[in-house]
C-alpha cells in the first residue's frame, strides 16, 4: 500500500503535465494550410513509458515505471471564415495505465482520456512558396476517468486551454522546417487528493522546432525538439515548487497513400527537471482525407 506522502508525491508528479501526450505539441506538417471543404478522420494507437521520478534535474532512483497506453479517433475540417482559410479538430481517446517496478501493487486504470477541440486560422497561406503561419486555440475538457483516490488517473478532472501559433516554410525542394509557440493555461481540480485539495498551475509555455525531409512525394521524415517550461503547481495555496523544465525530441516517418496517410512517431525525453522522465512514446496514426 502506497504511504499518503509518497501518493501526494506520484500524484503531483501526474497532474504537472497533460498524461496523455500534450495538446499543445503540433505535429510536423500540422501548419501547412489544407485546401478548404476538406475533412479528414484519423485513428491513433499511442504508449508511453514513464521512468524514474525526478526532482530538480536529479533522479530519485524510486524504481517506479508506468506505462500509459491509448486508443484515440479525431475528425478535423477545414473551412472558410469570412474569406479566410480556418480549420477545427475534436478529438478523444479511451486509455489504459499500467504501473510497474516499485509501484506496480497500484490497479491497472482503464478508461475515457480528457477531450480536447482546437480552432486554427491560417495567417499566411503561401502554397507556392510554401510559406504559412496559423494562429489556433484549444480547449481540454475533463471527460476523462477520475477518482480521487486514486494516485493514477486518465484525467486531471479541470477544464484547460490555451494558444498556439506556428511558422512553416519551406527551405529547399525536399526540406522544410516549421517551429512553434504555444501557451497552456489550466483551470483548478478542485478535488485533488484523499483529502479533497485544491490544485492549481501556473501558465505552461513550450517551443517546437522541426526539420522535415521529402525522401520522395510520399515519404517524409522529420525530427523534432521540444522545450516546455513553467506550469508550477500550488495545493491549497501552497507552491509546490515543481516547476516543467523538459526537453524531448521525437522522430516522425510518414507515408502517404492515395487519399491516406501513415505515421510512426518515435521519441523520449532529452531531460527533466521535476517528474517523471519519458523512456519512450511511441505512437502509429493513420489519417483519411475525404
Amino acid at each position: 500500500m502506497m504511504n499518503f506522502s509518497l501518493r501526494v508525491f506520484y500524484m503531483l508528479a501526474l497532474a504537472a503535465v497533460p498524461v496523455w501526450g500534450f495538446a499543445i505539441d503540433i505535429p510536423p506538417g500540422q501548419a501547412i494550410a489544407p485546401p478548404p471543404g476538406k475533412s479528414a478522420i484519423r485513428f491513433e494507437i499511442n504508449s508511453v513509458k514513464f521512468g524514474d521520478k525526478y526532482l530538480k534535474g536529479e533522479a530519485l532512483n524510486t524504481g517506479s515505471e508506468l506505462e500509459l497506453n491509448s486508443l484515440g479517433v479525431q475528425y478535423s475540417r477545414s473551412l472558410m471564415i469570412k474569406n479566410r482559410l480556418a480549420g477545427f479538430y475534436l478529438n478523444s481517446a479511451v486509455g489504459l495505465a499500467l504501473p510497474g517496478g516499485s509501484i506496480a501493487a497500484q490497479s491497472d486504470v482503464t478508461g475515457m482520456t480528457d477531450s480536447a477541440a482546437a480552432l486554427v486560422t491560417w495567417l499566411h497561406a503561401d502554397r507556392e512558396k510554401g510559406r504559412y503561419a496559423v494562429l489556433g486555440t484549444f480547449i481540454i475538457a475533463p471527460t476523462g476517468d477520475y477518482d480521487s483516490n486514486r494516485a493514477i488517473n486518465l484525467s486531471q478532472n479541470r477544464f484547460a486551454g490555451g494558444f498556439q501559433l506556428g511558422y512553416h516554410t519551406r527551405l529547399a525542394s525536399d526540406w522544410d522546417v516549421m517551429t512553434t509557440a504555444n501557451v497552456m493555461f489550466s483551470g483548478k481540480n478542485d478535488d485533488f487528493g484523499l483529502m479533497h485539495q485544491t490544485y492549481e498551475q501556473d501558465p505552461l509555455y513550450s517551443m517546437q522546432f522541426t526539420l522535415m525531409h521529402h525522401i520522395d512525394p510520399s515519404i517524409t521524415a522529420s525530427a523534432t525538439y521540444y522545450v516546455y517550461h513553467g506550469g508550477a503547481g500550488q495545493l491549497d495555496g501552497v507552491d509546490m515548487d515543481n516547476d516543467i523544465s523538459r526537453n524531448r525530441y521525437e522522430m516522425v516517418l510518414s507515408k502517404r497513400v492515395r487519399s491516406a496517410k501513415y505515421f510512426l512517431y518515435l521519441g523520449k525525453d532529452a531531460n527533466t527537471e521535476n517528474g517523471f522522465i519519458e523512456d519512450r512514446r511511441l505512437s502509429f496514426r493513420y489519417q483519411h482525407y475525404f
